[in-house]
């Protein structure tokens, strides 16, 4: 487990494969639109992973341990990419 911490995931976040995405969309913005990627990228890491962002998430989210994506309706879920 400690090999997946200190060499698997550094090597994929520094080197991601934007060939054979999860994601279309980041990996199209991140071919054509560099720029758009690190900007968007640093709005993300400003939103979601920051202490600020955890003590939110825990004052105002509730104790179940269910993802964020049980917020959404089937209908609104069925479109998103997995």
């Amino acid at each position: 487990m400690t090999n997946i911490f200190e060499a698997f995931l550094p090597q994929l976040l520094a080197y991601p494969n934007p060939i054979d995405p999860l994601n279309g969309d980041a990996a199209a913005m991140y071919l054509h639109r560099p720029e758009d990627y690190k900007h968007k990228i640093k709005e993300y890491l400003q939103k979601y992973a920051t202490e600020e962002a955890l003590k939110e998430q825990e004052e105002g989210g509730d104790s179940s341990s269910e993802s964020s994506m049980s917020d959404f309706s089937e209908d609104e879920a069925q479109d998103m990419e997995l």
